[in-house]
């Protein structure tokens, strides 16, 4: 019975550390965070105030645009990566396609640099005086922009950078997933008589459904995350219209020093993102590859 006893434990303390660790650095903050967001915490005092960071939030028109630009950035940005992944993935996948490798590389370089980096080499590009978008438009007698400054066109770059950051992580995921589909499927298809284009919707769409819903889950994520090229770039401006949640919880913590109302909002991005993940694990995993815990 004894050994028995020392066998069942065994596995627990395997995973005992990792458990620890996650306890410590993820369930007790996301708790810590949860209670101090009914607070007035400022580093020097907290005191308990109810749900009346959760009312504020409801009045801030600032939070209220950062959570509407944060929804058009994900929308866009998301939905344009994972089409433009999925068709570049089944074009570099074609057999008469030369330098695939290459093309693969040169689209995900994008993904593993800096973002602070990337959002320096999109700051040149879009400088009103010496950047390269401006001077592309000058060649054709367009009038020079001020991208960066322009309450119409802030978000838009972003959005345009977001797609180029993006798009390698997309299209490699998508490439491997299109090597995994057998060949045979094709190869029957095309037997009967389909096009190249028929192939790609009726086989190779189908079969990538449960990759094209880890996609939008991890790609969801991520974008409603955006913070650093804010930051760096525009400072949530030009008149608040390129602000981001992420972007307004910092803001609040390291620069207004409301802990307990920056913690509200960062309590708020967490439902949506949970909220959005719960929806797409019941509409979008139809084939049921994908089990939530």
């Amino acid at each position: 019975m004894k050994k028995k006893k020392r066998k069942s434990l065994a596995p627990c303390f395997f995973i005992a550390p990792s458990f620890l660790i996650y306890l410590i650095f993820v369930l007790i903050p996301v708790v810590c965070a949860f209670v101090m967001s009914f607070t007035n915490y400022s580093l020097n005092k907290m005191k308990f105030i109810g749900i009346n960071n959760y009312l504020r939030l409801l009045k801030d028109t600032i939070f209220i645009r950062s959570v509407g630009n944060t929804l058009i950035y994900s929308v866009v940005v998301v939905s344009v990566n994972i089409v433009l992944g999925l068709v570049l993935a089944a074009v570099l996948n074609q057999v008469w396609f030369k330098g695939s490798g290459f093309c693969r590389a040169v689209f995900y370089v994008p993904y593993i640099i800096s973002t602070i980096a990337a959002s320096m080499i999109w700051m040149y590009i879009y400088d009103s005086k010496v950047g390269v978008l401006n001077a592309f438009l000058k060649i054709f007698g367009l009038p020079a922009q001020s991208w960066l400054q322009n309450e119409k066109l802030a978000l838009s770059c972003l959005i345009l950078m977001g797609i180029w950051q993006g798009m390698g992580y997309c299209l490699t995921v998508y490439f491997s997933a299109l090597r995994a589909i057998p060949n045979y499927l094709y190869e029957a298809a095309r037997i009967d008589g389909a096009s190249g284009l028929a192939q790609f919707f009726k086989i190779s769409v189908p079969m990538l459904s449960s990759t094209t819903f880890f996609l939008l889950v991890m790609c969801m994520i991520s974008s409603f995350q955006v913070f650093a090229q804010i930051m760096v770039m525009t400072g949530g401006g030009p008149l608040n219209s390129t602000t981001m949640i992420a972007h307004q919880i910092y803001v609040n913590s390291f620069t207004n020093y409301s802990m307990g109302y920056a913690t509200s909002q960062a309590v708020v991005l967490f439902l949506m993102i949970l909220v959005l993940t719960l929806l797409f694990f019941k509409y979008g995993n139809k084939e049921g590859d994908a089990e939530l815990d």
